[in-house]
This record gives structure tokens, sequence and C-alpha cells, in this order.
């Protein structure tokens, strides 16, 4: 199977499954061929958690991830898209997804906002929440203390319809996260238009298909 999506240029991707040589050659990338600032030692150690990350990412199912840092009405701002794929048996793509919104509500409760989106590619399970999910560890704070972070987060669950893939057992799930809570408006604004960009396709019909700005991602 083949999913096809376009993300804005200022997310810069994160590749799953990086060799150390790639992972090396990734992160230099990011931080600049020639990092004069940086001492050597912290630069391997970058170029090492770099690669563990693309491991976990790998290993995690996802096929897609990416970071965004700048600045929005000039205030510093960053976030974090995930897109993988987990295995999932169903008859019916739309009955699978009325089943993973009750279970979404039996989790979440009301500490999110849940609810079923028709999109271009099938049916969509939204969870929109926030949580202070992330604490700076006390040993880097003055006080002595974790600190937490609130995190708005929205993740979407998507049965892959096997009208457009037959046989398709599989569900997609992004997840979009920023400590940058303030800004989750204009954020929100981005992820509905790589939802609503999102087209799964087989393998031979993407192989037919003419090159269009976001190349299918193989899967």
């Amino acid at each position: 199977m083949n999913v096809s999506m376009q993300v804005p240029p200022f997310f810069r991707p994160i590749t799953p499954g990086l060799s150390a040589e790639e992972a090396r050659a990734e992160a230099l990338a990011r931080i600049g061929q020639h990092p004069v600032d940086l001492e050597a030692g912290y630069v391997d150690q970058l170029v090492v958690d770099y690669r563990r990350t693309s491991e976990s990412l790998a290993s995690a199912g996802v096929f897609y991830a990416a970071t965004c840092l700048g600045k929005i009405n000039n205030e510093p701002s960053a976030g974090t898209l995930i897109i993988g794929l987990q295995p999932l048996s169903y008859a019916d793509s739309d009955a699978a997804a009325v089943g993973i919104h009750e279970i979404m509500l039996g989790k979440h409760g009301r500490r999110a906002l849940v609810s079923t989106r028709d999109l271009p590619c099938g049916k969509a399970v939204i969870v929109i929440e926030q949580s202070p999910s992330l604490r700076i560890p006390a040993e880097l704070t003055e006080n002595g203390e974790d600190i937490p972070i609130d995190v708005a987060q929205l993740q979407a669950f998507i049965p892959v319809p096997q009208q457009a893939v037959p046989g398709a057992q599989e569900m997609l799930v992004l997840t979009f996260s920023t400590p940058s809570t303030d800004h989750w408006v204009e954020y929100s604004e981005v992820v509905v238009d790589v939802l609503r960009s999102l087209r799964f396709m087989p393998d031979e019909e993407s192989a037919q298909q003419p090159a269009s700005p976001t190349e299918p991602v193989g899967v």
C-alpha cells in the first residue's frame, strides 16, 4: 500500500530506521556540516540520540515523522508530526470507525474532544486534548522540582477503506503535538490540511499515477 499526503515545507522530516551512517549524515545536515560552535562530544551524542529516535520510530510502525521550529506572531513555537500504520481487523472501515470512536470515548472521557469526520480518504476519528504530559526534570530546574509542561495534541485514527486498497486491514494513526499551546489555532489549520490531503492507493495503482507535488510514500 502507498500513502500520499502534502506536508508544509517548514516541517523537517526525521527518517525512521536510519543506519548509523545515515543518522549521522541527516543530523549533521540539520546543524550544518561544520558545527564550529559545538563541541565534538556534543555532536557525537546528538548523532547517537538522533539514531535512537529514528530506530524508535521505525519499531513503532511510523513511516513519516517531522518537526517544526520557528516563530508564530513573533513568539518561539514548535510542533511534532508523526504518522504510522497499525494492523486492524475489520470487514467495513466505516463500522471500524464507529468502534474506534466508542473506544476513544471510554478511554479519554471528558478529558478530550472526540469526534468522527468524513475526509476524502475515509472516516477519521479525531481526538483533541491538552494535558501536562511533558515534564522538565528536577535536575534541570532552579527549585529542584519537576515542572509540568502543557502539551496540546490531535490524533486521527483512520481505518484504510477497502474501496481504496482491496483487502486492507490497517489503520493510519496521525499524531500532532505541541507545547506551544497558544498557537493551537494556527497549528490545527495546518494539520487539517494534511488530513484532507491524505490518499490511500494500492502499490500497482500508485505506480501508474502521474508525478505530483507530493510523491506517494511506500509503506
